[in-house]
């Protein structure tokens, strides 16, 4: 890696941070992005700057050392933890053991142990690095995770549609695979595909590198699971394995996202289906997933998608399952509009071209129709709305192939739009929901963005792009602007004792609540009192 390594410091004393930032040269191929005197500050520049390694001491305000190390770990698990600590705090090694701190400096520092600390780091990344990227070797241990028969098992059961037969169950149990010991979810994963990796051969390639490291996240937290490519998508068959199996995968799910894009700089979808269980349910839990993903790729900026959350089963029919008409559709949902009309007219050429008779044209263009019928339906749209009246009644109006292929380009043009409107709006009203819960529960020092989630009956990731798209900010900045305006009115308009303010905007901790207060006015709670009385 060419680039210099990123490395935020976290400690209470201004002295030691400038200390060890000084002591941090490009020569060491590291550099020092932000600097912060406790927890809360440190996550605000982790979220912006994501860096390579956090350097943090362990006894500080607000959030220790170790309690940062845990967030850290749930929600950027890339990053590498080191901590700075007294002598007289061995007692914490242990749990830096256990959150897999990379190394563990104790104060003073000297130039020799921060240089001995960051030839040890860089060591450990650029390793990591080139294995990563080493696309070769994963390609090779590709072949080492899953029997190849198994593999062609489950592809063989989802193209042909039909349950399996008891004597392939039976052989695939003899594999060790089975589907009726547990309940399990299916996942349907699209790669992003660019520019560097459009050929059939680069995009396999592709592939399997992120199949390799999607395989590695399961294996690291125990999940039992079947994974195999099919069509253009990943499939994985995930094992339920405890009380809070949805809650978990979703995490792991997001992880597999952030790890793709770390290590491979590469974009993954994720379309979930609810519960299922027995060889009998995998054609539906397929069904389900591949829907889910299909139905949210217009006007969203998330990317894992749950079945019940993006998909309404009864007013949303299936997807059109032809080969041909998959290719169609494909094309259809990601080209852009001129793209779409230079397809269309190959397409009009071509069916000119092989056509034996009027009939024979009348047939393709039916088929055709019922492909962009398909498409509108996938997308919860209803079809006889876009054509403004009966699809039945207008079809036979469209007496040539131009004026058919006018109507398809139409037709998809107005479901796109018809669809990003539906999603906007629905978002919209879900993220008003959320404010208003916030707004009546600001005082409840236990709210948090997994406790609104739960009330809602929505996913943490989901209202997290919420904020993001439309309000450009995150849940606790909202959160903390809404408390902050109260205890302003509080100051102003009431006698109540600033401990009293703190704990009537949800802050059980007047010196957190005062720090907060102070970086949000710029002046101390007691200061903006008699400032404005």
């Amino acid at each position: 890696m060419s680039d210099l390594y990123k490395i935020i410091l976290v400690d209470d004393e201004d002295e030691v941070r400038g200390r060890i930032s000084s002591k941090i040269s490009a020569e060491s191929g590291f550099e020092v992005v932000g600097t912060a005197g406790n927890g809360y500050d440190a996550l605000e520049l982790i979220e912006k700057y994501v860096p390579h390694v956090v350097l943090t001491d362990i006894k500080m305000p607000y959030i220790d050392g170790i309690e940062l190390a845990r967030i850290i770990r749930r929600d950027w698990p890339t990053i590498k933890i080191g901590f700075i600590t007294g002598y007289d705090q061995f007692d914490y090694a242990r749990e830096a053991v256990q959150l897999g701190a990379c190394t563990y400096l104790t104060k003073p520092l000297t130039q020799d142990d921060i240089s001995s600390c960051l030839v040890s780091l860089k060591q450990d990344l650029d390793t990591e690095y080139t294995e990563n990227y080493n696309r070769e070797r994963i390609a090779q241990r590709y072949q080492q995770y899953l029997p190849l028969l198994v593999d062609n098992w489950f592809v063989s059961v989802l193209a042909s549609g039909k349950a399996a037969n008891p004597d392939d169950i039976a052989q695939l149990r003899q594999y060790g695979v089975s589907l009726d010991d547990s309940a399990y979810i299916a996942a349907c994963i699209r790669v992003e595909r660019d520019v560097e990796h459009w050929g059939i051969i680069e995009f396999e390639k592709l592939k399997l590198s992120v199949r390799s490291r999607l395989d590695s996240t399961l294996a690291q937290y125990e999940f039992e699971y079947h994974s195999f490519a099919f069509q253009t998508n990943l499939v994985y068959i995930i094992k339920e394995k405890g009380a809070d199996f949805g809650q978990e995968t979703e995490l792991i799910f997001n992880k597999m996202i952030r790890t793709t894009a770390h290590y491979l700089s590469v974009n993954i979808d994720i379309g979930v289906s609810l519960n299922h269980s027995g060889f009998p349910e995998l054609g539906s839990a397929y069904g389900e997933a591949e829907a889910a993903l299909s139905a949210s790729k217009f006007g969203t900026d998330s990317r894992v998608f749950f079945f019940g959350e993006t998909v309404d089963r009864e007013a949303r029919p299936a997807i059109f399952r032809d080969a041909d008409a998959r290719n169609v559709e494909h094309l259809l949902r990601y080209a852009s509009e001129d793209e779409i009309l230079d397809f269309l007219g190959e397409l009009k050429n071509a069916a000119v071209q092989d056509a034996r008779s009027s009939g024979a044209l009348n047939l393709y263009a039916l088929n055709l129709a019922g492909i962009v019928a398909n498409y509108a339906a996938s997308t919860g749209t209803d079809i006889n709305e876009i054509a403004g009246g009966d699809i039945l009644d207008i079809l036979p109006t469209l007496r040539s192939f131009d004026s058919l292929f006018a109507w398809m380009l139409a037709a998809v043009r107005k479901t796109r739009e018809h669809s990003l409107a539906s999603r906007s709006c629905n978002a919209r009203r879900m993220l008003e929901q959320a404010e208003a819960y916030i707004q009546t529960h600001f005082d409840d020092p236990k709210l948090t963005m997994e406790s609104v989630c739960e009330e809602m009956g929505i996913s943490i990731s989901y209202l997290s792009q919420l904020f993001k798209k439309h309000r450009e900010t995150t849940f606790v900045k909202f959160l903390t602007s809404i408390r902050m305006e109260k205890a302003i009115d509080r100051l102003k308009n009431s006698g109540d004792r600033i401990v009293e303010i703190a704990a009537q905007c949800g802050y059980q901790d007047v010196y957190y609540f005062s720090h907060s207060f102070k970086k949000y006015t710029g002046v101390p709670p007691k200061k903006y009192r008699d400032e404005t009385l």
